[in-house]
């Protein structure tokens, strides 16, 4: 059997003394630090979390303001677009007019040299006879 006796008191007083003596040393301590730890790990996945959001925020934003600038550039083209093709109308309609000029006037000039080459024939035509009726005749007529 067990006998008990004050040494059994002795090491229970030790025992508890110790016990008291290691709770404020070292677990308090150890305890702290790692309820601080876990407040930083929750503070740091909170402003992360945060920081997500934000980024999320912002790449919608730069999403949207990214479809208006697409919507503004289609509308910017579409209308330098038009003007040009509104110039290239104006420019081939004035080429247009200037080559009808020059055919009209090409038409007058070739109906001009028309007139005079046959005023020329005409005149030639009526000296024609006389010139082969001499010939044929060997005198004047």
């Amino acid at each position: 059997m067990v006998d008990i006796n004050y040494t059994l008191f002795v090491q229970l007083a030790n025992f508890l003394v110790l016990l008291v003596i290691l709770n404020f040393l070292l677990l308090k301590p150890v305890l702290k630090h790692l309820a601080e730890r876990d407040s930083k790990i929750s503070s740091s996945h909170d402003e992360a979390k945060a920081n997500a959001n934000k980024a999320e925020g912002m790449v919608s934003e730069f999403e949207r303001e990214l479809a208006v600038t697409r919507v503004k550039a289609n509308q910017i083209y579409a209308k330098l677009q038009q003007e040009g093709q509104a110039q290239q109308r104006e420019k081939v309609s004035a080429i247009k007019a200037k080559a009808q000029e020059m055919i009209e006037k090409a038409k007058a000039e070739i109906e001009g040299e028309a007139k005079k080459a046959r005023v020329t024939l005409q005149s030639e035509m009526e000296k024609l006879p006389k010139e082969i009726a001499s010939k044929l005749l060997g005198r004047a007529v």
